[in-house]
């Protein structure tokens, strides 16, 4: 806790600048810092920074991001995007300069043999359209997961479909076949990306 809370109080790191910025602007006697939840299981540790960030409306957060555990839905403004950019261009890029030693480009060779995903296949236009017709509305990439119970009980939540599948041990196909479908799982639960009304 000491480190996170050093983290919030100095520019030099991946912290939240706002909230820096916000202390350096009014000072740290100005803000309180305080535990309001002991977790001593980490899995449930996005699920309680959730429920805690939804009490808060987000106009009063210093954590712009509406999912816990994610930048998804965080949009960043013109100005921020073109600094973003600058700041990675030419030499300010880390690998500017840099290129592969001889023997990382084996290794990459030899981990990418076998590998035929769709390399080097020329697909006709009428596959093409059918791809994208598919993939219309597909909303379901790196979203987050909300799993109920066939009583509509919120059992647990998932920054993504990812951590959905590393918990549950199911496959992607499945995971894609039933979000917002109302298909129980193992007539166990259910998967959504967005919170039922309470």
């Amino acid at each position: 806790m000491y480190k996170r809370f050093m983290d919030h109080l100095y520019y030099n790191n991946s912290s939240n600048t706002h909230l820096q910025a916000a202390i350096a602007l009014y000072g740290l006697e100005n803000f309180e810092y305080f535990v309001i939840s002991f977790v001593t299981d980490k899995g449930l540790l996005i699920k309680e920074e959730q429920k805690y960030m939804d009490m808060v409306p987000s106009n009063l957060r210093y954590n712009f991001c509406p999912t816990a555990g994610s930048s998804l839905g965080a949009v960043h403004s013109a100005e921020t995007k073109a600094a973003m950019s600058e700041a990675q261009k030419g030499e300010k890029n880390p690998i500017f300069g840099k290129s592969h030693s001889a023997e990382a480009k084996a290794a990459i060779s030899s981990a990418l043999k076998g590998n035929t995903n769709s390399l080097g296949v020329i697909r006709s236009a009428e596959t093409k359209a059918a791809i994208s017709e598919t993939l219309k509305g597909n909303t379901h990439r790196a979203l987050c997961v909300y799993v109920y119970d066939s009583n509509n009980v919120l059992v647990d939540t998932f920054p993504s479909q990812s951590a959905t599948i590393k918990e549950y041990k199911i496959s992607k196909g499945t995971i894609y076949r039933l979000l917002d479908s109302k298909k129980l799982w193992n007539n166990l639960y259910y998967f959504t990306t967005t919170p039922l009304e309470p």
